[in-house]
């Protein structure tokens, strides 16, 4: 093994074995497509990418309150608009705050606002996880399904599948 693979190796690895407290508050910036199954509203119509920057903090042991804007940008229908997407999220961790352990799943569910030409509330639910790498930075695994419910009766489903970096603030 060469010494530059050797020196990759220690660096991918070296984390592991460390205990990393997860943090109470944190920032993070996501990025993920969003798919939205065949809608009767053309703008909706095929695939998205979002963008946002959000954070979250711990009101209790396991609740959190957490609050996120950001842009869903159309990758491939003409007609689409970019829309933006704001949202306040409640949210469970299944593990307590002063928990050692590097994962740290949570469960969400709350209200958005999407904005372009005018506005909508849609409701939102997901889960993921957050992974530490180290005690105040880690990955951030997510799904998330908004549902907008316009006046003609159909939901349209924004299904987010998002990635993204965590910062701890504590």
């Amino acid at each position: 093994m060469s010494k530059t693979m050797f020196g990759i190796l220690i660096i991918l690895l070296a984390p592991l074995p460390a205990l990393a407290q997860q943090s109470s508050n944190y920032v993070y910036g996501i990025v993920g497509p969003v798919v939205v199954p065949q809608s009767a509203f053309t703008r909706w119509n095929g695939d998205f990418i979002h963008v946002a920057g959000g954070g979250e903090g711990r009101i209790t042991d396991r609740f959190a309150l957490g609050g996120e804007v950001g842009a869903l940008l159309p990758v491939n229908n003409q007609y689409a608009l970019t829309t933006g997407l704001a949202s306040v999220t409640p949210a469970f961790h299944f593990f307590p705050k002063d928990s050692r352990s590097k994962f740290d799943p949570f469960a969400v569910a709350g209200l958005s606002v999407l904005f372009a030409n005018g506005g909508a509330i849609a409701f939102n639910y997901g889960g993921g996880t957050n992974y530490w790498l180290r005690r105040r930075f880690g990955l951030r695994f997510e799904f998330r399904d908004n549902l907008w419910l316009p006046e003609a009766g159909e939901i349209v489903h924004l299904l987010d599948f998002r990635f993204g970096i965590v910062v701890g603030l504590h």
